[in-house]
């Protein structure tokens, strides 16, 4: 779920720093789309933490820290260890030019 909060944020974000990059396609109105969508993204994230109704008389608390953890593990945790360890033949012929600076 984080990465479509970060996706959004990096489309608008993408669409201002470099405007006149050749594109595939073009959206329209893509600050009030990405707005909606992070909307959504973050409503989603946050629904998740409502136990649900077949949770019966458990420990409320038990449950947030359950999902809270899960996402943090396989939302920062995961994709962290797979930078930190990454191998140099993982990287291709297009991440190894240089990047012009904006």
């Amino acid at each position: 779920m984080n990465m479509y909060l970060f996706m959004f944020v990096s489309a608008v974000r993408l669409r201002g720093r470099q405007p006149d990059h050749p594109r595939g396609y073009r959206a329209p109105m893509l600050l009030a789309l990405c707005g909606v969508g992070f909307a959504a993204s973050l409503a989603a994230l946050f629904i998740g933490f409502v136990p649900p109704s077949q949770f019966g008389s458990g420990n409320v608390v038990v449950y947030v820290v359950v999902v809270a953890g899960g996402a943090l593990g396989l939302g920062l945790l995961v994709p962290m260890l797979f930078y930190r360890f990454r191998k140099p033949s993982w990287k291709t012929a297009a991440t190894t030019e240089e990047v012009p600076a904006p």
